[in-house]
């Protein structure tokens, strides 16, 4: 029943996400649109041939091939979100290169090996891979985790300072919405640990149906996150223009228009669509 129920739940997220995702962006030109829509179909992918697996309802290697294409996307994939939009508080690519250059690396260094021990226990030959891929399934687990805790925390840093300038001249609402944004982004760091606990407790059958859930809410954030943040650019207190500058980011905010522009050059039109 368990896994059942965390099989609907995280389905029926990854196609509320797939509507509100394709209604919202109207020109999907971005890196941030599309690493959501990967990592949506990889999440979506990933909980249907998990389930497949565990009743047998197919060959078995090809559904672990498959297992290993949305795990992907799932989890890669949500990385690459997470990069994606600390340029809306974060302009300067030298500052966040290494971002990238981190999940490349976790790339090869964790999802390499695991396919490699995980595509071996699932053929005649499972005695010589399945220790190995035990020890190296719980490594890859918390390795990811520490990574996505890294750029979120870099994130919620960035935007505290950042944003500091449009904090100052705004009413107590906007201050709730930044609080707002620290607040997810540690809910979404409680789920990784959570996560880990049901790796490191013995529980991989729970921990195998329980992550795409973790995966779909995490990216289901992700829409409240960028909200919030455009929100708070969005509005001004007075009728006048406005010219921040924080670390050559530059918005400009007018309450009779209701639009912004920035110099982002990780703020496309398409996320600008985004906002309710």
């Amino acid at each position: 029943m368990v896994i059942a129920g965390f099989f609907a739940i995280a389905c029926f997220n990854c196609f509320e996400i797939l509507i509100t995702l394709l209604d919202r962006f109207k020109r999907p030109k971005s890196l941030y649109f599309w690493s959501m829509l990967v990592t949506t179909l990889g999440i979506l992918l990933h909980t249907i041939v998990v389930l497949l697996r565990y009743y047998a309802l197919g060959p078995n290697f090809i559904l672990a091939v498959l297992t290993c294409v949305g795990w992907y996307g799932m989890v890669t994939g949500f990385s690459v979100v997470l990069y994606s939009r600390v340029h809306l508080v974060e302009p300067d690519k030298t500052k966040t290169r290494w971002i990238l250059v981190m999940i490349i690396t976790s790339f090869c260094v964790f999802h390499v090996p695991v396919t490699v021990l995980f595509l071996g226990s699932n053929t005649r030959h499972t005695a010589t891979f399945i220790r190995a891929f035990g020890v190296y399934e719980r490594v890859q687990l918390a390795g990811f985790c520490i990574q996505e805790c890294l750029i979120s925390g870099f994130y919620i840093l960035e935007s505290l300072r950042s944003l500091r300038p449009i904090l100052a001249i705004k009413l107590p609402r906007e201050r709730q919405i930044i609080r707002n944004l620290v607040i997810v982004n540690v809910f979404v760091i409680a789920l990784d640990i959570s996560l880990l606990v049901t790796q490191y407790t013995g529980n991989f059958q729970i921990q195998t149906t329980y992550k795409p859930v973790v995966y779909s809410i995490k990216l289901k954030m992700e829409f409240i996150i960028l909200n919030r943040l455009l929100c708070l650019v969005q509005h001004g207190n007075n009728n006048d223009w406005y010219n921040l500058e924080s670390s050559g980011a530059r918005f400009l905010v007018s309450r009779w228009s209701g639009t912004f522009t920035t110099g982002l050059p990780g703020v496309a039109a398409s996320e600008q669509a985004v906002t309710t």
